[in-house]
């Protein structure tokens, strides 16, 4: 992970497994545009930057599989970015990263978002069904009425209040993401007589832009920041990722254009700590980093 997990490798077929390099980068998202996944090479970039993980590598030392993880805080960290080359699938490969990721990450806790082609695996090594997230996307048709909730932009005076919310409702701290993201993105904030409550960041991801992380106290609040965030977006594609249980979220992304493409299943392995009740995370940074 962060540390320097050592030069262990283990070979089978063919294939090694090695530690992430910052030099693979260029490697991984040719790997990542083979699966058809939409992520850019910048995409790609902030997570190996805030990462780690392992890659698999055929005889030749070419990258055909990777799987990554992060960590936040000493309690507990998110998995993703696991995926093999089409041509070496089925061989195993996908289920030894795991293995040399689950040694890394030792006894911490982990949550990941699964797809069901990965449900099967995760269940083996010992990851259980939390929840389920759905994905919306789409171009933006119309901004359907919000509440009055009162949304500014975020200025550089409000970045450690939006770090303290994201880690109440995510259960840990994720500052590097949170700033990072805030370098890359355009923010808002939802504030009250109480002071901040609520923020939503979108950015530049993939085909188009990404909504999200989104936290609030309120789902009216939230839709209130999506609102604010979808104004003014590019003309290429949106996406936005929520837990499967924001109802009154859906029906407005879906009024806005925005309709549901899929829905993955969060797991967790280890005693992950409890979030706030509020605010709650209504929307997800990247199914990667929760």
């Amino acid at each position: 992970m962060a540390g320097d997990p050592g030069p262990r490798t283990a070979a089978r077929g063919g294939t090694a497994l090695r530690p992430i390099q910052a030099a693979d980068l260029e490697a991984i998202h040719r790997l990542v545009v083979e699966v058809s996944w939409p992520h850019r090479l910048a995409d790609c970039r902030m997570l190996v930057d805030l990462g780690g993980g392992f890659v698999a590598v055929d005889p030749l030392g070419q990258i055909i599989g990777m799987a990554m993880w992060w960590r936040f805080g000493e309690a507990g960290g998110t998995v993703g970015m696991v995926l093999v080359s089409p041509a070496y699938q089925g061989g195993g490969i996908g289920r030894r990263l795991m293995m040399a990721l689950l040694e890394d990450a030792g006894q911490t806790a982990l949550m990941l978002n699964a797809t069901a082609a990965g449900l099967a695996l995760y269940d083996r090594l010992g990851f259980r069904r939390a929840g389920q997230v759905r994905q919306h996307q789409g171009r933006v048709t119309s901004i359907p009425a919000a509440s009055a909730a009162h949304i500014r932009r975020v200025g550089i005076a409000d970045h450690e209040a939006l770090v303290a919310l994201d880690a109440a409702a995510f259960g840990m701290p994720r500052a590097g993401l949170i700033m990072r993201l805030l370098a890359i993105g355009k923010a808002w904030v939802v504030e009250s007589e109480a002071g901040l409550t609520g923020f939503a960041i979108r950015r530049e991801f993939g085909r188009g832009e990404m909504i999200g992380p989104v936290i609030a106290a309120a789902e009216n609040d939230a839709i209130a920041l999506i609102a604010a965030a979808v104004d003014g977006t590019g003309p290429g594609l949106l996406r936005i990722d929520i837990p499967a249980g924001g109802v009154a979220i859906a029906g407005w992304l879906t009024q806005a254009g925005l309709a549901p493409v899929g829905t993955v299943t969060t797991m967790i392995r280890g005693a992950w700590p409890e979030s706030a009740r509020m605010p709650y995370r209504f929307a997800l940074a990247l199914q990667a980093v929760g």
